[in-house]
């Protein structure tokens, strides 16, 4: 007969064997039951056509680049400006000496006031003359020679004014400014140098427009526009533009042409920054269209989530090109018609559950 102890002992071994073995049965029913259903926004997937696009490296320029010079000589009395700073259209830069020419132009004034004061009797004394002739008092010849005087006189006060008027331009010429808004990219002068006539005193950059300059192969030329709106990628920066020129001369060696895009500086780019431009490389195709959220990239490749029965299914896409906010992509296992996340799809896992909202119920 079994004694009372080890029935005992029988029992508790079988219940703490329960009691252990209840959690790891929990565990795996969580494990099983997966995360908690994510809230996405989903949009329906159209048919399109979009134009096939690459990546292309480009480089980043100013719109204007001014090597502002001097139009007179002179020393250089004053600098008023540093490398890096922005300046303001007209803005003082630099004033040379002018004293000399400041006494000349004094001078010349003496000489122009001194001949209207000679001019002035002249024409008194021709009008008496004229009297006198129609009188025949005086001969045609006396006549001719005060008149002639007095057209002597016009023209040479006419000299003179002009001349202070040079004088006048010279002196203003004396101090240079700067001819638009920009930065200072290159200081070329110091006090106490000598400035000759043309000589580059600054070099500034007009920054608050500037054109990205892709080498683009002369064999997708043809598909660019001038005015067609382009993304382009700098410093981390996504910026859109527009295709101002296609320059029509190409590199030889190369056999690259270049494409300007101008926009508007609003980051704060610097001249020489490396770009990366999209542009396209052939005509539209038939493509499956989706919003361009919809698109990331997830372990290496290009990927949507695609809403069914609840759950979000990971689909891998090839990316065509894009339009706007929309991009064109191929994919044998998405069909037009079907729903694709947009919004929240960061978080997603390969057939999580979902709680979706369409867009057009926003």
């Amino acid at each position: 007969m079994i004694s009372r102890s080890f029935q005992l002992g029988l029992v508790f071994i079988m219940a703490a064997g329960f009691v252990l073995a209840r959690p790891s049965n929990l565990w795996a029913q969580q494990k099983k039951q997966g995360p908690p259903p994510a809230n996405v926004t989903v949009a329906k997937v159209k048919s399109g056509k979009v134009a096939p696009q690459a990546e292309f490296i480009a480089t980043v320029f100013y719109q204007e680049i001014s090597d502002t010079a001097a139009e007179m000589s002179g020393l250089v009395e004053t600098v008023r400006f540093e490398e890096g700073q922005r300046v303001q259209e007209q803005q003082v830069l630099v004033e040379l000496g002018s004293e000399l020419l400041r006494k000349r132009r004094q001078a010349a004034i003496s000489s122009y006031e001194q001949n209207l004061a000679e001019l002035q009797i002249a024409r008194i004394d021709l009008k008496r003359r004229e009297v006198l002739y129609k009188k025949k008092s005086i001969s045609e010849q006396s006549y001719d020679e005060n008149r002639y005087r007095v057209i002597g006189l016009e023209k040479r006060a006419a000299a003179l004014k002009a001349q202070v008027e040079q004088f006048e331009i010279e002196l203003k010429k004396k101090i240079i400014r700067a001819p638009f808004n920009g930065v200072i990219i290159k200081r070329h002068v110091d006090r106490g140098e000598w400035v000759s006539e043309g000589e580059t005193v600054a070099v500034i950059g007009k920054n608050d427009t500037i054109d990205i300059v892709a080498d683009l192969p002369e064999r997708f030329v043809p598909f660019v526009r001038e005015g067609m709106q382009v993304s382009a990628t700098v410093n981390s920066h996504n910026l859109r533009g527009r295709v101002f020129a296609i320059v029509p001369r190409g590199d030889v060696a190369t056999r690259t042409i270049p494409i300007k895009i101008r926009l508007a500086n609003d980051s704060a780019l610097i001249e020489g920054m490396s770009a990366r431009v999209i542009l396209p490389t052939a005509d539209s195709v038939p493509a499956l269209i989706v919003p361009r959220d919809a698109v990331i990239s997830k372990f290496g490749q290009n990927v949507v989530f695609a809403a069914s029965d609840s759950r979000a299914r990971m689909i891998p896409v090839r990316v065509i090109g894009y339009s706007g906010l929309d991009a064109g992509v191929d994919s044998p296992d998405l069909k037009a018609g079907m729903l694709v996340v947009l919004e929240g799809n960061e978080r997603l896992r390969d057939k999580q559950a979902i709680v979706f909202q369409r867009t057009e119920d926003r």
